[in-house]
């Protein structure tokens, strides 16, 4: 089967899943037979238990051999062209359901014609083939969602025997987008405290956000992808910590393409993770988004429910869910749920909300505001790189296994505010305000926890960040704002090194093969 066929049935799914879901499904199509082929001898009176054993086994036989032909082999058929055998996070599991309602659907139809066609009549098809897919449907729904299911105890990987004492050393760690927005402070960050820091970035955006580090003596650049498990095992080698940072950003370029979003901010994450526990790897950070919060009037902490509106956030809830779920006694994933970023970096953005307002006030002198009574909580570029570094330093006991907000409390404000702040630093600006219901979200976050666990504040306000960005674009630091390569959206719109297509992951056979030749060489 070629790739592209392959790809748009089974997603990322190694062979060996799709073969070992398909063994259990032709069983469960086999077993719900042979329950509607009871309860056809039951609703016809002719289930008598009094019959001899074998009397009462011929009967049930005979029934199911009738249907077993066809049912069978059309139920796996369907249930492939219904797409179950893809990988999809929890977030889509009403479309799931539509699918695989779908599918029984159609082959209950479909059973019923060829079996009253078979048959010339239409009342013994029906008896079985009504609750045979019926149960059908039901079953496989189960099977996939069960906390009993088999998918839900799946791995990737096989574990390798590990230390059962949980170490605080870091050393080595990997950037896992660090040439990115936030990644390529982080890196700097990191190396000015010592540690040695390996970068595995796929150059979606170049690296010459590096460019002031090449030649450090404690900095390795890696180009490559972190779908590709090659490129992820051979990052992670000697590595002590992992901070993940990789994902399609914002819910605009999130909205491009939704199947290669999952794939990227939950699909590789999870592999990421599984992997890094196979190494024996404890300490493995992920950066999320406070946008999970979506709509809210309350004060949003940890704790809250979560309510997202786009599928960036969506996204970012099935992967925090599945790094936590990962964890053992020696993996401990730590999850920081960002608040909307703003400020310089080396690889500069100006598609993020203070970004652009600072740029358009600059260069236009004219900022648009839609829905200005919308709350944001704002973080800075250098902050946010900060709470990381400390995610790393802190005593396991403290971090594994939790969720913390960033950011903090002073810098929670409405849109409108943010706007006036500009107005602020570019004096001349023309402040324009709009509503409409584009953009549902609304949500002030509390940032308590980090600062009571971290001792973590923001050493950067907001009024310190727009005046850095306005000056900035004062300055000619950038020759053009508007260039795509400022903006996640632009540029994936642009076919940014074929960001939207996708490898698929190697199968669990080819990665344990590849764990094994690492095992040996080290």
């Amino acid at each position: 089967m070629n790739n592209s066929i392959w790809s748009k049935l089974f997603g990322n799914a190694s062979p060996r899943q799709v073969r070992v879901r398909a063994l259990v499904d032709f069983s469960v199509a086999n077993l719900v037979l042979i329950v509607a082929a009871v309860l056809r001898l039951a609703i016809r009176g002719e289930l008598d238990f009094a019959d001899p054993v074998n009397q009462l086994a011929s009967k049930i036989t005979v029934t199911y051999l009738v249907h077993a032909g066809w049912f069978a082999l059309s139920a796996g058929a369907l249930l492939t062209w219904a797409g179950i055998y893809r990988p999809l996070p929890s977030s889509r599991i009403g479309q799931r359901l539509v699918h695989i309602s779908k599918a029984c659907g159609i082959g209950m139809a479909a059973h019923l014609v060829i079996g009253s066609i078979w048959q010339g009549r239409v009342g013994p098809t029906l008896e079985v083939a009504v609750p045979a897919w019926s149960l059908l449907g039901v079953s496989i729904f189960a099977v996939r969602y069960s906390s009993m299911s088999l998918t839900s105890h799946y791995r990737v990987v096989p574990r390798k025997p590990r230390s059962s004492v949980l170490s605080d050393k870091v050393e080595d760690v990997l950037v896992v987008g660090g040439a990115g927005y936030i990644g390529s402070i982080l890196t700097k960050q990191l190396l000015d405290k010592g540690y040695r820091v390996r970068v595995l970035d796929m150059g979606m955006f170049g690296h010459e956000s590096l460019q002031s580090l090449a030649g450090h003596p404690r900095l390795e650049i890696m180009s490559g992808d972190f779908r590709n498990v090659e490129d992820i095992v051979r990052a992670l080698r000697n590595i002590d910590a992992v901070v993940h940072l990789a994902a399609i950003v914002g819910d605009p370029a999130c909205a491009l393409d939704k199947d290669a979003t999952i794939a990227v901010n939950y699909a590789a994450a999870r592999m990421m993770a599984q992997l890094a526990r196979a190494d024996g790897i404890s300490r493995f950070v992920f950066a999320s988004t406070c946008s999970v919060y979506g709509a809210s009037e309350d004060i949003r902490t940890e704790e809250s429910d979560l309510n997202p509106v786009s599928l960036y956030a969506t996204t970012k809830i099935d992967a925090e869910r599945a790094l936590l779920e990962t964890a053992d006694d020696i993996f401990q994933p730590t999850i920081l749920r960002f608040a909307t970023a703003y400020g310089w970096s080396f690889r500069p953005r100006f598609d993020l909300v203070a970004n652009l307002f600072s740029a358009q006030a600059v260069t236009e002198k004219h900022i648009r505001i839609i829905n200005g009574e919308q709350w944001r909580p704002f973080v800075h570029t250098v902050d946010i790189a900060r709470a990381c570094v400390m995610a790393v330093e802190a005593p396991l006991e403290k971090v594994g296994c939790e969720v913390f907000n960033v950011g903090d409390h002073t810098q929670n404000y409405t849109l409108q505010q943010l706007g006036q702040i500009v107005a602020e630093c570019q004096p001349d600006t023309f402040v324009e305000e709009i509503t409409n219901n584009d953009d549902p979200r609304n949500y002030r976050v509390d940032f308590s926890k980090i600062q009571r666990v971290l001792g973590f504040r923001a050493s950067i306000d907001l009024h310190e960040g727009v005046r850095e960005m306005v000056e900035a674009v004062r300055a000619g630091k950038v020759i053009n704002w508007q260039d795509p390569v400022y903006s996640n959206l632009k540029t994936l719109q642009q076919g940014g090194p074929n960001i939207l297509q996708f490898e698929r992951a190697r199968s669990e056979e080819e990665l344990r093969e590849t764990k094994r030749f690492l095992s040996r060489a080290a």
